[in-house]
């Protein structure tokens, strides 16, 4: 599972610099999205909120988060100190990413579902998900 989580992320690194040669230039003339964001943070499930996940016996932290998404129904956040984000996105990119310190490039949706619990920054519908480098 090691390998799958490192050449999934070695291959977003690799892919990016293909996927900005290959737009149209007409784009290139057009202003940015403001909403357009990378942040840096640990991939969890809302269940935890801001707070550490435990592990279920038997299983891993990702693991459990995956088991919390698949499973409990929740969403895959990113905790980025003390912001919270809602990740919407690829879900078995997600996946390989649980646990881990990841940047996550995406669009920021500030609508804010009525039913959280905890201090939700807004949802980033991720485009790209990379390891974070240290």
């Amino acid at each position: 599972m090691k390998k799958i989580v490192i050449y999934a992320g070695l291959f977003a690194v690799l892919a990016s610099p293909f996927a900005a040669l290959a737009t149209p230039a007409a784009q290139s003339s057009t202003k940015a999205d403001s909403n357009d964001v990378t942040i840096t943070g640990k991939v969890s499930c809302s269940r935890f909120g801001g707070g550490s996940v435990t592990a279920r016996k038997g299983m891993s932290v990702a693991q459990t988060i995956q088991y919390c998404v698949v499973f409990g129904g929740h969403d895959y956040t990113l905790v980025s100190g003390k912001q919270i984000f809602r990740l919407t996105g690829d879900r078995n990119v997600l996946a390989k990413m649980s646990g881990q310190t990841v940047t996550v490039a995406g669009h920021l949706n500030t609508d804010e579902p009525a039913d959280t619990t905890y201090a939700l920054m807004g949802t980033v519908e991720a485009t790209s998900v990379a390891p974070a480098k240290n």
